[in-house]
C-alpha cells in the first residue's frame, strides 16, 4: 500500500504511549543509535565556534536545514540555541520531513545559532537521542545569482545528494529548492521514482517536470513528464521509466499569486536497462517508505538498501497481485533481469482480495518469468497488526486475513526458490511484530533491514554462478 498520508490526521493520545511506543530490544537499539551515528559522521557537525564567522557578513532570510532519516521518527523536533548563551530561540517538534526552512521571522539567522534535531514517534515520544548540534551558518550560501552560476549537467549516474545547509540571502526572490532524493546511494535508479524536497512555506502547488536526454544529446531534450503536487513533500511518480539514458526532473514551488518562490537546479538520474541481474516486483513494501511519513526516496525503508547484491526496484505503491500481472510485460521484461524477487498480497488480504486469487496471480507471474527464462524467487507475505493499523493510520482489515495469509505462503513454499521472510517479523499470535512497525502495516528499518539481509544471503547461497557471470 502506498505510505498513508494522513499526517494531519494522526491522533495523538498520550493515553496509548505505553501501549504503542517502540518496544525494541537492547540489541535492536544498539543496531539503530549505530546508524543514526553513521550518518551523523557524513555530516560536517562543529562544536568550535572559532568557525561560527559567517553570520557578521552576510545577510540571511532563511536557512534550509536538512538531516539523515531516523530510525523509526514519525516526525522530527527542531532546536535552534544561541551558541554563546545556549538559550533555545526556536523550538518545533511537528516536521515530518528529514529538513526544515527556518525564516528569519522565526528567530534571528543572523545570530551565532546552532541546531539539532531528534526523532519522535507518533505519540510525540522521543525515538532518539538529539543529532550533535550544527552550526547554523556554516553552509552554502546562495545570492541572488545562484541561478545562473554554470552548468551542471554532467553523465554521472545520479546528482550527489548532501545535508549541506542552505543559506539564502536576503537579495534572493527565487530561493533554491532543496531535494532529498538519496537515488545516488542507490544501485539503480527505481523504475517508479518518487521525488522529495524540503518543504517550502506559504505556497499553493509544486509544477514537476521530467526531462528525456536521447543518446545523452545535450541540444534533443524532450519533456516526458509534467505533475502538479499539493502542499507537501513528495510526489509518487506512477510512471515507469524504462528507456535507457539521462533523465533531469525540475521542481518549482508556486504561490497563491501563481508567482514561482523557489526551484529546484540541475536534478537528474540514469536509467539503465542492460545487464541487470536481480530485479524486484512488489508492491510498498518492495518499493519503500516506512515510519509513515518517509518515502520511498530515502533509502533507510528500502529493503534493496541492505543486500550488496544490486536489486533492480520495480516496486510500485498500492499494487495488488493482479496489478503485478499486468505490469510484468511491460516493466519487468524491459529489463530482462536473470532473477526475479516477487513479493506481494498483502494488499489482496487486507481488502479482501482470496488466498486462491493471489496464488492464481502469483501463478501467472512465475509462468511468465519460466517463459521468459527469468528465475523467479517468492518472499512470504508479511503479517499486519491490526490494532495499529487503526490507532495509527485508521484502516480496518477484511476479517480471515490471517487464515489467507498463511494459505498463501503454504504455495509460496511449495515453489523452488522462495524465502520465508515473514517468519521473523511475526509474533506468537501471527501479527506484525510491535517493534518491527508503526503503521501496522510496514516494516520499519529494522523489518526491512532483516529483509534484504535474508534476499542477500538466499541469493549467495544459491545463485553465485549466475550473479558472477558478466
Amino acid at each position: 500500500m502506498k505510505l498513508v498520508k494522513y499526517i494531519s490526521n494522526i491522533v495523538i493520545v498520550m493515553g496509548l504511549g505505553l501501549m504503542l511506543n517502540v518496544n525494541l530490544t537492547q540489541a535492536q537499539i544498539s543496531t539503530k543509535q549505530d546508524l543514526i551515528q553513521e550518518k551523523e559522521e557524513q555530516i560536517n557537525t562543529v562544536e568550535d565556534t572559532s568557525l561560527n564567522k559567517l553570520a557578521n557578513k552576510i545577510n540571511i532570510k532563511s536557512a534550509i536545514l536538512n538531516w539523515p532519516e531516523i530510525p523509526n521518527a514519525v516526525m522530527y523536533e527542531l532546536l535552534v540555541k544561541d551558541v554563546n548563551t545556549e538559550e533555545i530561540l526556536f523550538k518545533k517538534y511537528n516536521i515530518y520531513a528529514a529538513g526544515y526552512q527556518l525564516d528569519n521571522s522565526e528567530v534571528d539567522l543572523n545570530k551565532n545559532l546552532k541546531w539539532q534535531v531528534r526523532g519522535l514517534d507518533e505519540n510525540k515520544v522521543p525515538v532518539s537521542d538529539y543529532t550533535k548540534p550544527r552550526l547554523l551558518q556554516k553552509g552554502d550560501v546562495y545570492d541572488i545569482n545562484w541561478q545562473s552560476k554554470g552548468d551542471e549537467y554532467n553523465l554521472e549516474p545520479f546528482t550527489k545528494h548532501n545535508f549541506n545547509t542552505v543559506l539564502v540571502k536576503n537579495d534572493v526572490n527565487i530561493s533554491p529548492l532543496k531535494i532529498t532524493t538519496h537515488f545516488d546511494k542507490m544501485k539503480y535508479m527505481p523504475v517508479y521514482p518518487v521525488y522529495s524536497w524540503v518543504p517550502v512555506k506559504n505556497i499553493n502547488h509544486y509544477n514537476i517536470d521530467i526531462y528525456y536526454l536521447p543518446k545523452y544529446d545535450f541540444n534533443n531534450i524532450t519533456k516526458v513528464a509534467s505533475y502538479k503536487a499539493p502542499q507537501g513533500m513528495d510526489y509518487y511518480d506512477d510512471r515507469a521509466y524504462l528507456q535507457e539514458g539521462l533523465y533531469f526532473f525540475n521542481i518549482q514551488a508556486i504561490d497563491n499569486n501563481a508567482q514561482k518562490v523557489a526551484e529546484s537546479k540541475n536534478t537528474y538520474f540514469t536509467v539503465k536497462t542492460k545487464n541487470i541481474d536481480v530485479a524486484a516486483l512488489g508492491d510498498s513494501i518492495t518499493h519503500g517508505g516506512g515510519a509513515i511519513s518517509t518515502p520511498p526516496s530515502a533509502t533507510l525503508y528500502n529493503w534493496e538498501t541492505y543486500t550488496d547484491i544490486p536489486v533492480l526496484n520495480i516496486g510500485f505503491s498500492g499494487n495488488l497481485t493482479s496489478d503485478m500481472v499486468n505490469r510484468f510485460d511491460r516493466d519487468v521484461l524491459a529489463f530482462n533481469p536473470k532473477i526475479l524477487i516477487i513479493m506481494g498480497g498483502v494488499n489482496d488480504i487486507r481488502t479482501g482480495i482470496t488466498a486462491n486469487t493471489v496464488i492464481n496471480n502469483l501463478n501467472i507471474i512465475k509462468q511468465k518469468c519460466q517463459k521468459h527464462n527469468i528465475i523467479p524467487v517468492f518472499l512470504t507475505v508479511t503479517p499486519v497488526n491490526p490494532e495499529r493499523m487503526k490507532n495509527v493510520i485508521h484502516l480496518d482489515i477484511s476479517p480471515g486475513w490471517d487464515k489467507e495469509r498463511l494459505k498463501i505462503n503454504e504455495w509460496i513454499k511449495t515453489q523452488s526458490h522462495y524465502i520465508d521472510s515473514a517468519k521473523d517479523l511475526t509474533s506468537e499470535q501471527g501479527l506484525l511484530l510491535d517493534n518491527m512497525t508503526t503503521d501496522g502495516l510496514h516494516p520499519d528499518y529494522e523489518g526491512k533491514k532483516h529483509i534484504g539481509e535474508m534476499v542477500e544471503t538466499y541469493l549467495k547461497a544459491n545463485f553465485m554462478q549466475i550473479l558472477s557471470q558478466k
